[in-house]
């Protein structure tokens, strides 16, 4: 009867969290919200509704719940409304507009493979309220307003025009905050979902985001909160022109980092140990000498918990975020697993008496070691990436500060950055072309015979 019943709540479970993290999420048809029209639509081999009614005049919010990867829809394309905007994969993006005439208009995928077609009426009350009750209320829109299909005839659009230049922003992550490639996803998604966003990259390797957006809907400060929303931290944003202080603010904060890292891997291998040793010797070698103090589920309670709590606070921090996201990525899956071995450990631990006594075993070492190697694969990461960092900035510091060029019929020194195309730049003993220059006057002082 007790294994019955352990198997159909497993089941349960497994059932809930299937639905948690892959269960449907689509919205009714368009509705009116504070004087907004609202309608969610589903990417996932199309548009889904891909017929929508709206009215005219009324700002229209549409949010786009991509789920799925690959480059089809990666973007969508208003051509009418001059709109073109990146969706992220397994994330949701909003799209916001005023549909300011009446008629058919499509919108596609970038690749015009994925069709669907926004029908906008005309606003016959005109007071911007498409119930036409002039109330801002949270009321659906009427049922002829809200009509949806699953089937649309193709109307041939495509990415023919495109907004006017964002603003581009490089917004530094915090050494050794992103581990995994859902977690690039993750953060994409986050910056997408705002509305004025054209576009968003994560480089995993130099932990930088870019981001190309409208400054005049949002700005810099809305775009970190995002990220840091997400669940992953920032480094100060400096004014543009101090490349070497934020070098120097990088390096500092990946040195702290490492420091962190350090400092909870050596807890993690000081307080497992003993357990580790106890457990392998006793289970996997039946070694009778191993002390029972070792053995007892008390004192592995004590020193496997501050591993729990301390070490793994990083891995946990960012796992318990993506679940409220409903999300998952590797730091999810390794606080969910050791959070279970340590919940059912402490319970065999504090009431041994509710389980069979071949159900009393505890699994603290498990979660010790897994916690553990997992910060100190972490630690080898960060010191790998400062290793990288600093032989860049090296490399960086070889460059030219300042050049000579010949202007106003003088030579004069500026710094390199203020080298524009056409300029003459004096090259002198000792000191080598640009690779991208091309001699216009000059003489070789090598003797002919060494050539």
């Amino acid at each position: 009867m007790v294994e019955l019943l352990v198997t159909l709540a497993g089941a349960g479970l497994i059932a809930a969290l299937a639905w948690f993290f892959f269960g449907s999420r689509s919205a009714d048809g368009a509705e009116l919200r504070s004087g907004r029209q609202e309608v969610e639509v589903i990417v996932k081999g199309g548009y889904s509704p891909n017929l929508i009614r709206v009215r005219e005049g009324v700002p229209l919010r549409m949010v786009f719940d991509r789920q799925e990867a690959g480059d089809c829809t990666s973007r969508v394309v208003f051509p009418d409304f001059a709109i073109s905007r990146s969706l992220a994969p397994f994330a949701r993006t909003t799209v916001e507009f005023t549909p300011q005439r009446s008629g058919e208009f499509g919108f596609a995928c970038g690749m015009n493979m994925v069709h669907g077609t926004l029908l906008v009426e005309p606003n016959s009350q005109g007071n911007g309220d498409p119930a036409g009750n002039g109330s801002d209320s949270d009321d659906l829109m009427p049922p002829e307003t809200a009509i949806q299909a699953e089937v649309a005839e193709a109307v041939g659009v495509g990415p023919t025009r495109e907004v006017g230049k964002p603003t581009e922003v490089e917004l530094r992550l915090r050494p050794g905050g992103i581990s995994c490639a859902s977690c690039v996803g993750k953060i994409e998604g986050a910056v997408l979902g705002l509305s004025g966003v054209d576009r968003a990259a994560v480089n995993m390797a130099t932990e930088r985001v870019t981001v190309a957006y409208d400054p005049e809907q949002l700005g810099v400060e809305q775009l970190r909160e995002a990220i840091s929303l997400a669940g992953y931290e920032l480094l100060e944003q400096r004014p543009p022109g101090n490349s070497e202080a934020d070098d120097d603010a990088e390096a500092t904060a990946r040195r702290a980092e490492v420091a962190d890292l350090g400092r909870r891997v050596t807890v993690g291998v000081i307080l497992t140990a003993p357990v580790l040793f106890a457990v392998m010797a006793n289970d996997v070698f039946k070694a009778g000498w191993v002390p029972n103090i070792l053995l007892n589920h008390w004192l592995q309670l004590a020193l496997i918990a501050p591993v729990m709590i301390y070490t793994g606070w990083p891995i946990h921090r960012t796992g318990w975020l993506s679940l409220r996201h409903r999300s998952a990525d590797m730091n999810t899956l390794i606080t969910i697993g050791s959070t279970a071995a340590f919940s059912y450990s402490l319970l065999v631990t504090v009431f041994p008496g509710i389980f069979p006594g071949d159900l009393r075993n505890v699994y603290y070492e498990a979660v010790g070691v897994i916690l553990t190697l997992i910060l100190l694969g972490r630690l080898i990461e960060v010191r790998a990436k400062a290793g990288t960092g600093e032989a860049i900035r090296k490399l960086i510091g070889l460059q030219a500060k300042t050049a000579r060029v010949v202007r106003d019929s003088g030579e004069k020194d500026i710094p390199a950055e203020e080298v524009v195309p056409g300029d003459i730049v004096v090259v002198r003993p000792g000191e080598k072309v640009p690779v991208d220059g091309e001699i216009v006057e000059g003489r070789s002082t090598l003797d002919e015979s060494m050539v």
